[in-house]
C-alpha cells in the first residue's frame, strides 16, 4: 500500500503540521468517523474495517512519550458538515477533537468561515519535521495522494501553511470554537 511509507515518517517524526479542508485529520477521527469518510468510496466491508482501523492505530502517536507535535488547521466548514445525517456521529467526532486538542502535545486552531476565500482552499497538506531538521509533505488529492521531498515544493507549502496558520483563529479561542460546534450536534 502506498500510504505505508508516510505512517512511517509520521512515526518518526518530531513535528506534524496539518491543513484540512473537508475531514477531521485522520489523527484526530474517531472509529465512526473514519469510516464514514471512506464509506462512500464503493470499498468493501472489509477494506472499510482496515482504513478505520489503521487510521485509529495511528493515533497512538499524539499519546506516546516522545510523540510529535501535532498542529492542525481545520476549515471551520470541517466542524459544520453533516456526516450523512447521523447528528451523533457528529457530536462523538466533536468531543473527541476538543479532548485531542488539549492533549499537550496537540494544538488545534480553526479557520473560522467569516475568512471568506483564502490559500487552504486549493487543498489538504500535512508537513512533517524530521529529527535531522529534514522536511516531507504529504498532499491528497482527488486524483492521487503523494510524498513530497522536493525543496522548492516544500518551500511552497511552508509559505501555503503561514498564509492559512495567519487565517485561524488562536489556540484558546479555537478550542472554544470546537466546544460551541461540539454542543451544537448535540
Amino acid at each position: 500500500m502506498w500510504f505505508r511509507p508516510w505512517v512511517e515518517i509520521e512515526r518518526e517524526a518530531v513535528a506534524l503540521r496539518a491543513y484540512q479542508l473537508a475531514w477531521v485529520p485522520g489523527l484526530l477521527q474517531t472509529e465512526s468517523y473514519a469510516r464514514a469518510t471512506v464509506e462512500g468510496e464503493g470499498l468493501s466491508p472489509d477494506e472499510v474495517d482496515e482504513m478505520a482501523a489503521g487510521r485509529i492505530a495511528r493515533q497512538a502517536i499524539l499519546r506516546r512519550h516522545g510523540g510529535p507535535l501535532y498542529i492542525a488547521v481545520l476549515d471551520e466548514g470541517v466542524l459544520r458538515r453533516n456526516a450523512y445525517g447521523n447528528r451523533a456521529l457528529m457530536a462523538e467526532q466533536l468531543a473527541y477533537l476538543v479532548e485531542c486538542a488539549q492533549l499537550s502535545s496537540v494544538q488545534v486552531h480553526v479557520v473560522p468561515s467569516e475568512v471568506g476565500m483564502y490559500p487552504g482552499l486549493g487543498g489538504p497538506f500535512t508537513i512533517a519535521e524530521m529529527r535531522d531538521g529534514t522536511r516531507v509533505a504529504y498532499v491528497d488529492s482527488q486524483a492521487a495522494a503523494q510524498i513530497i521531498e522536493q525543496p522548492a515544493d516544500l518551500a511552497t507549502l511552508d509559505r501555503r501553511w503561514e498564509r492559512i496558520r495567519g487565517e485561524a483563529l488562536p489556540r484558546g479561542s479555537s478550542l472554544d470554537l470546537l466546544r460551541e460546534a461540539a454542543a451544537s450536534w448535540t
